[in-house]
């Protein structure tokens, strides 16, 4: 079996995850299967969450499937990321799909304007 680079989802695919997008689900079942493994930078949660209004039950099944992870923003990646152009989620997201190699996977490319990052539009 062949594993598929990691996916890191962005706030945009969050919230569209949250509201039942059939390729984002289809994503989350690869996921579960060991297909692929999805990252969730915590500022692009935190970004998604206050929009949604999820609260921890809301976030549970999602962050239980395995294939996926949380990825905090350390104090390393926030100092590398402060001058970089963007809000902070994104920023967070491009440095982590660099630090693995990944996808980001958005419902938003132009939030990813003068980052280099390869993108996933779902």
């Amino acid at each position: 079996m062949r594993v598929r680079p990691p996916r890191i989802l962005d706030a945009s695919s969050l919230v569209d995850l949250f509201n039942g997008h059939p390729e984002l689900g289809e994503l989350l079942n690869q996921a579960e299967a060991g297909w692929l493994q999805i990252l969730m930078p915590t500022s692009a949660m935190a970004d998604a969450e206050a929009v949604l209004n999820a609260g921890r039950g809301g976030w549970d099944p999602i962050l239980l499937t395995p294939g996926v992870q949380s990825l905090p923003l350390t104090e390393h990646t926030a100092i590398e990321i402060g001058s970089w152009p963007g809000s902070l989620a994104a920023r967070h997201v491009v440095h982590e799909a660099a630090a693995v190699r990944g996808v980001v996977v958005t419902r938003s490319p132009g939030t990813y304007e003068g980052l280099r990052v390869s993108l996933l539009v779902v």
